[in-house]
């Protein structure tokens, strides 16, 4: 069957023009060597099948191999060369009429059920055409000993052919029938096969099938990502690529797993280790199992999830409602004693000073413990996005704002309250709330661990656009150790000046978090006794105000306390 009817099959053109060429050799050696002619030998019809077969099929033949507009030109031609083969050198009742089965298939192979009755027809005028150019002068013979007996022995001919043509035709169409039922099929299940396999790459989540020997027979993408290969994994051994080990670090064989299960299975509960980094994974397995043959081949699909964020958020939250319940013990039992002290005493008439110093000392717990609640309202706010609207920000006004707020603060301590503000600062483009709690807390801090000296905040502009705020102190410092721990949450030192003050451990925890969602990053410099300066860059989400509308500004400085306060200078 031809593969490609598009176009004329090379080796079937070939083959018709080797035919057409001996056909020419053949009759030219009888006629020029042997002197024998055919019985209706025409001079013009030899001419046009020397020029047929040598010249036009060749061409055309040719050219039908590489365009499809040549195709049809060139089964015509064919035909009409066979017909004058059939009238001039042989007749209807010769072999070459049974063979005239081929050239039927051949236009119905290329042009169906047409070029069948096309192929029929050429055939039928051609036998009609011999009949009556040659009534006359057929050669009789014992099977057709009249011109009538002769056409109807044709025309029994004609008919077996076309009958024969039409059960190979039949058979042909069957086979194509069938041929293109199976290349849809086929064409369907390759759509779903990739439909799957997109589906498949497109879970984050590594998903692996398996046969019952516990090797790999499909992967998709996550799978490869998560054993950080390029390498395709199907033949692998899975227990050589996956080693998990329980809670108990008893190692687990993925071999005994793939045995036990029945339906699904889910372990949450192992771990492997990863370039010395524990990683903490799940593994889901669920049976793969034909619908008849309970004895046959079985296979599992695992599904390798990597929870280690999930369990280090659950240890963290367990650690976190541990510390934050006994932190906040402290403070609800001394202000219940308090409080309790308080009632036993004013029963009793005690002395109003005893009364008062009982009512400071639930107060004071109480406002520690409201502290405490701020913070973690902020952080839950925080991690809920509260304050994600991005705005546009005046640094310089907001400063201006938050020194206002404190500078009553430092002077009741007797601390010199700065403010140096570069000129033209650019507007920035971030979070109002999480920026003012920042500074709200690193002013705070500054202000309980400064018991002499000076506060600064100061606000500049690096070279590259951005803007820089700082927060300077002349307060007790702090230790290198000490350092590295300040930003975790309830951590508090252990040096005896910071216990002299109340603190929730939580202030810088706070920063910490919301310098993250800025996109920013605190920086600490800090010694003993030398005081400390907290600062952070803002991010470049800036956008600078027109140069035209821009107030320039000098650098501002301000200070209270037993300096003299200057008010700024606008130009």
């Amino acid at each position: 069957m031809v593969d490609d009817t598009r176009v004329l099959s090379k080796p079937l053109a070939y083959g018709l023009l080797g035919f057409g060429l001996l056909f020419s050799a053949i009759t030219f050696s009888l006629l020029m060597f042997s002197g024998t002619k055919p019985p209706h030998f025409s001079p013009a019809a030899t001419l046009f099948l020397y020029f047929a077969c040598i010249v036009v099929m060749p061409i055309l033949n040719l050219l039908a191999t590489r365009l499809p507009a040549f195709k049809l030109p060139a089964i015509i031609w064919i035909h009409i060369t066979l017909m004058t083969m059939l009238v001039f050198y042989n007749e209807p009742l010769g072999p070459f009429t049974g063979l005239w089965t081929l050239m039927i298939l051949l236009a119905s192979l290329y042009y169906g059920w047409a070029g069948f009755v096309g192929s029929c027809l050429s055939l039928a005028i051609a036998t009609l055409t011999y009949i009556v150019l040659f009534r006359d002068s057929f050669i009789p013979n014992p099977l057709t000993p009249t011109p009538l007996v002769y056409t109807l022995v044709a025309v029994m001919v004609n008919v077996f052919t076309f009958l024969t043509a039409y059960v190979f035709m039949r058979v042909i169409v069957n086979s194509r029938k069938k041929n293109r039922d199976l290349t849809s099929a086929q064409n369907s299940e390759l759509l779903q096969v990739n439909r799957l396999n997109t589906l498949l790459n497109s879970i984050s989540d590594a998903v692996l099938t398996l046969n019952r020997y516990g090797r790999i027979t499909s992967q998709n993408a996550a799978a490869q990502a998560f054993f950080d290969t390029n390498q395709s994994l199907i033949g692998r051994d899975i227990s050589t690529l996956l080693s998990p080990v329980d809670q108990n670090d008893e190692p687990v064989d993925m071999h005994e797993l793939i045995e036990l299960v029945k339906s699904t299975t889910l372990r949450d509960d192992l771990s492997i280790t990863n370039d010395g980094e524990t990683q903490h994974i799940s593994l889901q397995m669920s049976r793969i199992r034909g619908t008849f043959d309970h004895d046959e081949e079985y296979g599992v699909v695992l599904i390798i999830r990597d929870i280690t964020k999930q369990k280090t958020l659950e240890e963290e939250k367990d650690e976190f409602i541990s510390v934050a319940s006994h932190e906040l013990r402290t403070p609800v039992a001394i202000a219940e004693g308090s409080l309790s002290n308080l009632l036993v005493m004013y029963k009793k008439q005690s002395d109003p000073q005893k009364l008062e110093e009982a009512s400071k000392t639930a107060y004071d717990q109480i406002i520690y413990l409201s502290k405490i609640i701020n913070d973690l309202s902020t952080l839950s706010r925080a991690e809920r996005g509260a304050g994600d609207d991005v705005e546009e920000i005046d640094v310089g006004a907001m400063l201006h704002d938050l020194y206002g707020r404190y500078e009553k603060e430092a002077a009741d301590k007797s601390l010199h309250l700065n403010l140096e503000i570069d000129g033209g600062l650019p507007h920035v483009e971030t979070s109002r709330l999480y920026l003012e709690e920042i500074i709200q807390n690193l002013i705070s801090n500054a202000l309980k661990y400064t018991k002499q000296g000076s506060i600064t905040i100061r606000a500049s502009m690096l070279p590259d656009g951005r803007v820089r705020c700082e927060v300077q102190d002349t307060g007790i410092g702090i230790s290198r150790h000490d350092q590295e721990h300040i930003f975790e949450k309830f951590y508090r030192s252990e040096d005896y000046r910071t216990r002299e003050t109340s603190g929730t451990g939580l202030g810088l925890y706070v920063v910490r978090k919301l310098a993250d969602k800025l996109e920013t990053q605190i920086e600490v410099d800090s010694r003993l006794n030398h005081g400390s300066t907290f600062g952070f860059v803002l991010p470049l989400k800036s956008k600078s105000l027109d140069s035209s509308t821009a107030p320039k500004a000098k650098p501002v400085k301000k200070s209270v306390g037993t300096a003299p306060v200057a008010t700024p200078v606008v130009q």
